[in-house]
């Protein structure tokens, strides 16, 4: 796969696709569900796992990570280690009420799996949607040898969104170009933290679409056998692509997610 410059003006350039949504906060009781959005996108994404929670009495949080919801140059200014830290600045707001769930879809799940292993005794569950541990190998590969060669970055037009729903696809808001620099990053530190899955300990659960053209739907049994618990449910979607959170088999994501809240919350001790 060849990476391509955008042929856009430069003001166009890495635009956001729409306004930026506001950030979700759901007041409730533990455990609360943090959530994190994909790289280039916003809350529009995570909104369900959030509204979810809501449904069931829980907390919930879920806001624009570093560099995103304004404009593709302030992503290119971030890494990985800015939206970790921006993960676990969203943790620390709603950790103090109580024990939490860590839910993200593609990038996101990345920066729950952080929280997962940095935060062992106060993450009680975890949530992978479409998790980006692996790259589709095409990209993978291209962002790789592009960041051996130390090319100079630049803007990827992105040709839409990998959503099956066609009115759906047409309401995801995400940059329309996104920086290589910080996509090296993405993928690089992507490979770092597969070798530090084990140390996930609390139960997970891992939905992915069948017809993933981002993140190989493979993802999900490959991260499953790498984590550090055996409490671990796998549901793949038949008809859905990447962001299987607003996807034609949405309602089957919010059911798992449902059944999987109530669970978490029914082991988690209230607090007097």
């Amino acid at each position: 796969m060849i990476l391509r410059r955008s042929s856009q003006s430069r003001d166009d350039i890495g635009a956001l696709s729409a306004s930026a949504p506001e950030p979700i906060r759901i007041a409730g009781k533990a455990p609360g569900v943090v959530a994190f959005h994909g790289f280039g996108g916003t809350t529009r994404e995570i909104e369900l796992a959030a509204t979810v929670a809501g449904e069931l009495g829980l907390s919930a949080l879920a806001r624009c990570l570093p560099g995103h919801g304004s404009h593709a140059r302030d992503l290119a200014k971030t890494r990985f280690a800015d939206w970790v830290s921006g993960a676990k600045t969203a943790y620390e707001e709603l950790a103090p009420q109580g024990p939490v769930i860590a839910a993200g879809i593609s990038m996101g799940s990345l920066l729950a799996a952080e929280l997962a292993i940095e935060h062992p005794e106060h993450v009680r569950g975890l949530v992978l949607l479409a998790n980006a541990l692996w790259l589709r190998a095409p990209l993978a590969f291209a962002l790789r040898a592009s960041g051996l060669l130390r090319v100079p970055d630049f803007m990827m037009k992105k040709g839409g969104s990998n959503i099956s729903d066609l009115a759906a696809r047409k309401t995801q808001i995400s940059y329309t170009a996104d920086p290589v620099h910080a996509a090296i990053d993405l993928e690089r530190s992507a490979r770092d933290l597969r070798g530090r899955l084990a140390r996930v300990r609390c139960p997970t659960l891992i939905l992915h679409g069948a017809l993933d053209g981002v993140c190989p739907v493979q993802n999900a049994w490959r991260a499953a056998n790498l984590l550090g618990t055996r409490d671990v449910r796998v549901v793949i979607l038949p008809r859905s692509q990447h962001i299987i959170t607003r996807d034609v088999e949405r309602d089957v994501v919010a059911r798992e997610l449902r059944e999987f809240y109530t669970r978490i919350a029914a082991q988690t001790p209230v607090e007097p």
